[in-house]
């Protein structure tokens, strides 16, 4: 049977009769793909290299011959109800007075072209570029936007309804659920509207919206983004993944940064020894200058370092900065970037200081005067430029900081913000090791407060530079475009996270500065008590001068308090810098509904406990104390071995452990709302990225005491629990990807909560109240280098037009079978999640809370009416794959001609996805077509669900694929949920990721064009809608 395609041809904004569409999709189609505007307008760039592909690759493409693009006659009614603002509304009525003529010439050529196709349909019709808009209209085009540093951002168009606002609401991702949320990301969204919580994923009308506090204005764009994007790591479908998350794995934060960095010297002092004694002498003169170890190829260990104090410190150019001052100017600067964003009047940091007062504060206070080689082909000495360079060169030392391009920092810094040392996990600093009388409990505090300046420092210079320097050129500033680009090219992966977090931290906090008298004197270790250049400022006695002085901000950057007489060394507390969260109450919210949507067993009474302290009449006072004082570590279980020296930089795909603090156990604890992960979240202050996802589950065991009795403080944060015969499991587990299609299955973010607890693999004994973590391994590598790295081949590989002619006879239309004959065929219920130990010992005897099966399998039972019993199929879950929501796509307009000379009822296509099954041999045409058409050159074929059983499946399905043939392997698993996971859990067993094409929202064709895309070798058919099509969530 073959298909022929031809022009849709409609005289208005509506749907025909007999279409075969609801209501609400024609209402959603009110603006059709073969509607042209009043007016001319150019092509876009896909059409063109649309054209031009055609043109150079076949001698039959689309015809070259300038066609007339047909004009709607009538507009929707909305539109036409309102009145007409255009400038061009005379060129608007004159159209509208030669409608009657066109519309008879228009009746006509639809009568003569509809006729011709139906007494003499040929399969080598020419299409027309109008052809290929009105049949591909609604479907994606998938490809790679080039960005900076050989980075690619995947992205999905639709080059044909560049007409059709409406169309940008088809998404393959599921919309944040709530606005603490959004934290997770640093791409562009739209915000969540009110009450998006309590009625769900519905519809939402404009006038819903409100405006909360939103920025007036941009500030300087850093230019960087968290890989993979977070916004589409939440599939349409449970435990998938959207189509950019997919591309961007390979190459994301957690491949490009590892860490930690290995300490060296640099390479001259490794050979001094042997150097001449003069060029030896001179290396050594410099080797105490300010900014000697910056650039100069040695890598710093920041433990080290700290511990070396401030004569080391200088060697970087950091000066030992007063507390106070560090404070103050850490709470200016944070309500200078408020100004910015939400005052009334457009400002930068130079309002509010010369250029002249930036250099001296910078500089006297914070860091020590530029060196030489930050003054080359610089004539104002004083100006930005230089300031930014130095602050460049000190937050890009290699080492000194910490380095939050790293994914494993992101989580972590809350731990340096509110946990007492010595910390049992975690590379932080042991103060126990050193006895300089520079060392303090909390320096390494105070160190990264002193980052957090310095990067807004830089930021909100970077601002002014663009604002002022190159958008108002004003003489006040000389910038230049070569000026950005060195300071771009001095910028790295380390830096721009910096600031990433310096502008959170800003976002987060009021910082303020408090003495509570916990102050330590200290005594050099010499008996000399006299101050020296080489003591460190606090040493010297930096406190406040005996009189009361008042001075203004400059006034005191640039004073320094001194005496006569010799005071006692004061070794100074970070705990005196006061963080006090400004969305804390968003974030319980955004707590509590994780909480919910998990159906966590305690959610009720984590609501009440949470909403006692945030709705208290005391309830600032309550917050304030809660972030200003540290929580301590909690007790190591006795049967835990206690965590490796590296393993918070281990990049394992089953592990990343933390440990949970037990508010209940600490007496001294007055609020009993967890430790530092909580304190983390509750501040808001997350690092975009995976981080989310970690902080949310934690928090809310810390704040369970019941959980933490049963399950302990050891978390597995990339692996699963059971408690109360419920389980819960983070997507980075395969587990947790398979379960959560099943009825009674709930996801949040990045957890799945199911109904389904695991059993021992011999006894079937339930094994509850026990954390997991599932052994995985990669699946296997594909030749070749990433996908995200291939460029334009991407978009070519996957275009509509498919890599041929572009006849009628050159394109298929795969449809689904009808469901009522598959439901009825086959039937599979899933049976059990089993775990078993080495050599098959019963994993229930194991040590508990923390289990680690040595195999892990689904079981199924699978009946079909070619078998004369159900038949029992265990897959073992080996492989760390992947499922892909497919991208959401709109049936095009259209007609379709359908002539079928035999009967033809086989269930499995060609390889070429040639011929379609059907039951009629009529000829048939549908005003609309049931899906998007795809080209031979798109090799495909259908398997029966109930051949996945069999043994070496993959090896049968993908065994006879020819070299350099391409071939998508369609799985029709519709019906019910338990099919589904049959079907993931055998992509689990074989290595194969696979797109989760649900019917209703995505046709066939372009399930098959996206697996192209990205390299994908399976699609799973899933829905119970069979060809009916589910109407699409709008959200404007």
């Amino acid at each position: 049977m073959s298909f022929f395609f031809g022009r849709r041809h409609t005289l208005s904004g509506n749907s025909p009769e007999g279409d075969g569409l609801s209501p609400s999709r024609r209402e959603r189609r009110s603006s059709l793909p073969n509607s042209r505007p009043q007016t001319p307008t150019s092509r876009g760039r896909i059409q063109d290299l649309f054209r031009r592909r055609r043109e150079e690759d076949s001698p039959s493409g689309i015809r070259r011959n300038p066609t007339k693009a047909s004009s709607s006659e009538s507009s929707s009614p909305a539109t036409s109800s309102r009145p007409s603002k255009n400038p061009q509304k005379p060129l608007q009525e004159k159209a509208e007075a030669r409608k009657p003529v066109e519309k008879q010439a228009k009746s006509e050529q639809v009568a003569k072209h509809r006729e011709k196709l139906r007494t003499n349909p040929s399969a080598k019709y020419q299409l027309t570029k109008e052809d290929a808009e009105i049949l591909f209209s609604g479907a994606p085009y998938f490809l790679l936007e080039k960005g900076k540093h050989g980075h690619f951002y995947p992205q999905v168009i639709f080059p044909f309804d560049d007409h059709d606002p409406s169309i940008q609401n088809l998404w393959d991702r599921q919309r944040l659920p709530h606005p603490s949320f959004t934290i997770c990301t640093l791409h562009a969204h739209l915000p969540v509207p009110d009450k998006w919580v309590v009625e769900g994923d519905a519809p939402v009308h404009l006038n819903r919206w409100k405006r909360t506090g939103a920025p007036k204005r941009a500030t300087f764009d850093i230019g960087i983004f968290e890989v993979p994007n977070m916004l589409a790591n939440n599939g349409r479908d449970p435990g998938t993944i959207g189509f950019r998350t997919y591309l961007e794995i390979p190459v994301g934060d957690a491949v490009r940064y590892v860490g930690p960095d290995i300490p060296r010297p640099m390479a001259d002092y490794l050979r001094l020894s042997s150097m001449p004694a003069a060029e030896a002498y001179d290396l050594m003169e410099h080797y105490n200058d300010p900014y000697s170890l910056c650039e100069d190829g040695t890598v710093h260990d920041r433990k080290k370092l700290l511990c070396q104090g401030p004569a080391a410190w200088k060697r970087i150019g950091v000066r030992d900065i007063n507390l106070e001052t560090l404070v103050e100017r850490l709470h200016w600067l944070s309500d200078l970037r408020q100004n910015i964003l939400h005052g009334k009047v457009a400002r930068t940091i130079l309002d509010m200081e010369s250029t002249r007062d930036l250099y001296s504060g910078l500089f006297t206070r914070f860091l020590y005067p530029p060196s030489h080689f930050m003054l080359v082909d610089v004539d104002d000495h004083h100006s930005l430029k230089v300031q930014i360079k130095a602050l460049i060169t000190v937050l890009a030392t290699p080492g000194a900081w910490v380095d939050f391009s790293k994914p494993e920092w992101r989580l972590r810094i809350g731990q340096l913000l509110w946990e007492t040392a010595p910390h049992v996990d975690g590379d932080f600093l042991d103060p126990s090791i050193c006895q300089k009388p520079w060392m303090h409990p909390t320096l390494e505090r105070k160190w990264a407060l002193v980052q957090m300046l310095l990067a807004a420092e830089l930021m909100l210079r970077l601002d002014a530079t663009v604002r002022v320097g190159l958008l108002d050129n004003t003489n006040d500033l000389h910038i230049s475009g070569r000026d950005m680009q060195e300071f771009d090219r001095l910028r790295n992966g380390q830096i721009d996270w910096c600031m990433v977090s310096a502008r959170r931290f800003m976002d987060s906090f009021t910082a303020s500065y408090r003495r509570d008298g916990s102050s330590q004197c200290a005594t050099p270790p010499s008996g000399d008590t006299t101050p020296t250049s080489s003591t460190p400022s606090f040493l010297r006695g930096g406190g406040r001068p005996d009189k009361p002085h008042h001075r203004s901000f400059f006034e005191a950057l640039t004073h320094r308090a001194s005496s006569p007489s010799i005071k006692p060394a004061i070794v100074e507390s970070a705990w005196n810098c006061h963080l006090v969260p400004v969305h804390a109450e968003v974030q319980m919210q955004g707590l509590t509904v994780f909480a919910e949507t998990l159906n966590w067993p305690g959610a009720a009474a984590l609501k009440a406990h949470l909403r006692s302290k945030f709705e208290a009449p005391n309830s600032a006072e309550i917050l304030a104390e809660y972030f200003s004082t540290p929580t301590t570590c909690s007790d190591l279980p006795a049967d835990f071995d206690g965590f490796a020296k590296d393993e918070m930089y281990t990049r394992s795909l089953t592990r990343r452990r933390v440990l949970l603090h037990d508010a209940t156990a600490d007496p001294d604890d007055p609020h009993k709302m967890g430790g530092w992960i909580t304190r983390s979240w509750l501040s808001g202050f997350v690092i975009p990225g995976e981080t989310v996802n970690h902080l949310l589950m934690a928090t809310l065991l810390e704040n369970d005491a019941s959980a933490l009795a049963t399950l302990g403080p050891i978390a597995n944060l990339y692996g699963g629990l059971a408690y109360q015969s419920r389980s819960w499991w983070s997507k980075e587990c395969i587990v947790g990807r398979i379960l959560c299609c099943l009825d009674g299955a709930s996801e949040c973010l990045g957890w799945v909560a199911s109904p389904v607890v695991p059993r021992d693999w011999q006894s079937l004994d339930p094994l509850d109240n026990a954390w997991f973590e599932v052994p995985i391994v990669p699946p296997p590598i594909v030749p070749g280098k990433p996908r995200i790295k291939v460029g334009n081949r991407l978009s070519f590989d996957s275009t509509p037009l498919g890599l041929g002619d572009l006849t009628s006879g050159a394109f298929c239309l795969p449809v689904d079978q009808p469901l009522d004959k598959e439901a009825l065929r086959v039937g599979i219920s899933f049976d059990a999640l089993t775990f078993a130990g080495k050599d098959t010992a019963p994993l229930e005897q194991a040590p508990r809370p923390r289990l680690t099966p040595h195999k892990t399998s689904m079981t199924f039972t699978v009946m079909s009416d070619t078998m004369v019993s159900p038949t029992t199929v265990s897959f073992s879950l080996a492989f760390n794959v992947r499922f892909v929501a497919s991208h959401e796509c709109r049936p095009p307009g259209g007609f379709m001609s359908c002539n079928n000379t035999s009967n033809n009822n086989n269930t499995t296509h060609s390889t070429s996805g040639a011929s379609t099954p059907s039951s009629s041999s009529t000829t048939l045409r549908h005003h609309r077509l049931p899906g998007h058409p795809l080209h031979r050159s798109y090799g495909y074929k259908f398997v029966p669900i109930d051949a996945l059983g069999g043994a070496h499946s993959q090896e049968l399905f993908f065994g006879d694929i020819g070299v350099g043939r391409y071939e998508v392997m369609v799985v029709d698993a519709r019906g019910s949920a338990d099919k589904e996971a049959f079907a993931r859990a055998w992509c689990a067993s074989a290595g194969y990721d696979a797109i989760i094409g649900r019917t209703g929202r995505t046709c066939l064709g372009c399930c098959i064009r996206e697996a192209r895309a990205i390299s994908v070798q399976v699609v799973l058919r899933v829905g119970d809608e069979g060809l009916s099509r589910s109407v699409s969530v709008q959200t404007l």
